[in-house]
C-alpha cells in the first residue's frame, strides 16, 4: 500500500517475502461470526460450532493477490490469549484480520491491543456488521484498531492484499497516523458496491482451517458452510440481511456451487454442508437446477438450508430431499399475525402450517425459530407462542431473544422506547436477553424462554418422535446427549 504520510498504509515489513495476513477468531467465546448471524452456540439444540467461513473467504481474497495467509479459530481450538501472543511473535504477520461480533466487541478489541503490544507495526483490521454503523466510533474508542471493513469484504481484501493506496479502497474506515506513529484523523472512505458476480470470487481457503473441528450437531460428522446466495428483498425489523447483503438476492451459478462442493468432497473429505444464504428458496428454478446437478454429479452429500415459510414449494422440497437435504430452517418468529405485522415479516400465520406440511410430505425435517423478548411482549403473548409451537409441532424448535443490532429498525425502536441506555448493547446475545421489555424484565424473559422450550420438548409424543427420527445409533446417541444437556438448562436456567 502506498507509503505516503501514514504507517497504516504500509502493511508490509517483509522485504522480499510475500505479505503475511493472519485471520483470527479471537479467544472471546464460541460464536457464529457471520455478520448477519452472531449467535453463541451455548444451549442451542441445532447449532454447532461453524467453520469461520467469512475469514476463509477473506483469506482467499488475500491469497489471490499473492499474500501468505493463516487462519486460527482460538475458541474452536480451545486456546487462549497466551497462544495468540505466541503465534504473533512466531509468525510475525504484516496484517491481522479479526472476526468480531457486536456482543463481543470490547473483548475482541483486546486482541487488537495485544497484537499492537507484540509489534506496533502490525496492521490490525476488523470485520463484522458492527462497522457498517459504528465504524468511526469504534476506531475512535479503540486506538489499537487501524482499519475496519464495511459491507462485503472479499474485493476489499484483494485491494489491501495488492497494496493499493488506502485512500482509494472503498468500503473501509481507517486511522491516519503520522510519521511518529501517533494517532490521527479517522477517515471513512466511500461505500463499496455489492458484488455483482459472486461466482467470480475464489473459493474459501479451507486449506487454512482445522476442518475436523466443525461438525454437525446431530451426527457429529465433519461439516462446512457453503455460500450459495446473498441478499433478501424482505425487511424484518430485527434482521441484518439488508444491511449486510442488500435487498437483491444474488445467486451463484449452479456450476460454481457444484465445483466447490466437489472440492470439499474430493480434497477435504467433507460431505455435510450448511448452505448459507439470506433466503435460499426464493428462486425455485435455481433451487431445482442445483438439486438436479447434485444428483447428476453423484456427490452423495447431506445438507441443510433455510427458507421463508412462503417461498418453499413441494416441487422444490422434493428436489432438495433427492439431493441430500435433511432439514430446513424457518424464521417463523411468531404465531401472532399482529406481531408478524409489527416486525414487518410480510408473512401470514397460516403460511407456517403450510410450510411445515410441505416438509413432512417431502420427507424433510423442519426447524423453526421463534422470538421472545420483543419490546411489547407480555405473559399472554408468550403463552400464545407456547400454544402455537405445540400446534405447529416442527421437528426442532429454537427460541431466540430478539436482539437489537445497530442499524436495524428494532435497534432504533429500543432506543426510542428507552430500553437501551445510551444506545449501548450489553454482551448478551440470543443466549440471554439483550434488553428488557415494556412489560417484562430480562430475568422474566429468561424464565419464559425456558418454559417455552420445556413446554415443547418435555412431551411424551415429542420425545418419542425425536428418537424415532434418528437415522443411526450415533445420531440417536447425540439426540440423547442433546436432550440431557437441554434438560439441565431447563432445570438450572440459561
Amino acid at each position: 500500500m502506498g507509503q505516503q504520510e501514514n504507517n497504516t498504509t504500509t502493511g508490509d515489513r517483509s522485504g522480499d517475502r510475500a505479505r503475511r495476513v493472519f485471520g483470527v477468531v479471537p479467544p472471546t467465546g464460541k460464536f457464529i461470526r457471520e455478520d448477519r448471524c452472531q449467535t453463541p452456540i451455548k444451549h442451542l439444540k441445532t447449532v454447532a460450532l461453524r467453520s469461520p467461513i467469512d475469514l476463509m473467504h477473506a483469506m482467499a481474497g488475500f491469497e489471490s493477490t499473492g499474500c501468505e495467509c493463516r487462519i486460527t479459530d482460538y475458541p474452536g481450538e480451545e486456546t487462549g490469549w497466551d497462544q495468540l501472543e505466541a503465534d504473533m511473535r512466531e509468525w510475525q504477520p504484516d496484517m491481522v484480520l479479526l472476526s468480531i461480533t457486536t456482543p463481543t466487541l470490547p473483548e475482541d478489541m483486546e486482541a487488537a491491543a495485544l497484537i499492537k503490544r507484540v509489534d506496533p507495526t502490525i496492521i490490525t483490521i476488523a470485520k463484522g456488521a458492527h462497522f457498517n454503523v459504528h465504524d468511526i466510533a469504534t476506531l475512535e474508542k479503540y486506538p489499537a484498531l487501524d482499519i475496519c471493513l464495511r459491507g462485503e469484504y472479499e474485493e476489499t481484501c484483494m485491494d489491501l492484499g495488492r497494496g493499493d493506496a488506502i485512500e482509494s479502497i472503498t468500503g473501509i474506515t481507517w486511522r491516519r497516523t503520522g510519521d511518529n506513529g501517533a494517532g490521527g484523523e479517522v477517515v471513512r472512505n466511500p461505500d463499496r458496491e455489492f458484488i455483482k458476480d459472486l461466482s467470480a470470487l475464489p473459493h474459501p481457503a479451507r486449506h487454512l482451517t482445522n476442518n475436523p473441528l466443525y461438525i454437525t450437531p446431530d451426527t457429529g460428522e465433519m461439516q462446512t458452510t457453503i455460500l450459495t446466495n446473498r441478499g433478501c428483498p424482505f425487511h424484518c425489523v430485527y434482521c441484518l440481511a439488508n444491511q449486510v447483503s442488500g435487498t437483491k438476492n444474488r445467486y451463484r451459478t449452479v456450476e460454481d456451487v457444484i465445483a466447490e462442493i466437489t472440492e470439499c468432497v474430493e480434497v477435504h473429505g467433507i460431505r455435510n454442508f450448511l448452505f448459507r444464504s439470506d433466503l435460499f428458496t426464493q428462486n425455485k428454478k435455481w433451487v431445482v437446477r442445483l438439486c438436479d446437478a447434485i444428483v447428476e454429479a453423484e456427490l452423495d452429500i447431506r445438507w441443510a438450508s433455510n427458507s421463508r415459510v412462503d417461498t418453499i414449494t413441494l416441487e422444490a422440497a422434493r428436489a432438495m430431499k433427492r439431493a441430500g437435504c435433511w432439514i430446513v430452517a424457518f424464521g417463523v418468529e411468531s404465531g401472532s399475525q399482529e406481531t408478524l405485522d409489527l416486525i414487518d415479516k410480510s408473512a401470514k400465520v397460516e403460511d407456517s402450517f403450510k410450510a411445515i406440511g410441505i416438509c413432512r410430505e417431502a420427507g424433510l425435517r423442519s426447524s423453526v425459530y421463534l422470538l421472545v423478548g420483543l419490546p411489547w411482549d407480555t405473559e399472554e403473548i408468550i403463552r400464545a407462542q407456547m400454544r402455537y409451537a405445540r400446534e405447529l409441532n416442527p421437528d426442532v424448535l429454537e427460541v431466540f431473544y430478539a436482539y437489537p443490532f445497530p442499524g436495524t429498525p428494532l435497534y432504533a425502536k429500543c432506543v426510542e422506547l428507552g430500553l437501551l441506555e445510551d444506545g449501548v448493547i450489553p454482551r448478551e446475545a440470543y443466549d440471554s436477553p439483550a434488553v428488557a421489555g415494556l412489560h417484562l424484565t430480562k430475568e422474566e424473559f429468561k424464565i419464559w424462554r425456558r418454559r417455552m422450550i420445556r413446554d415443547f420438548y418435555v412431551r411424551p409424543s415429542k420425545v418419542v418422535s425425536t428418537l424415532r427420527a434418528a437415522g443411526s445409533p450415533r445420531e440417536l446417541a447425540n439426540y440423547v446427549r442433546l436432550g440431557v444437556s437441554q434438560l439441565k438448562v431447563l432445570v438450572v436456567g440459561g
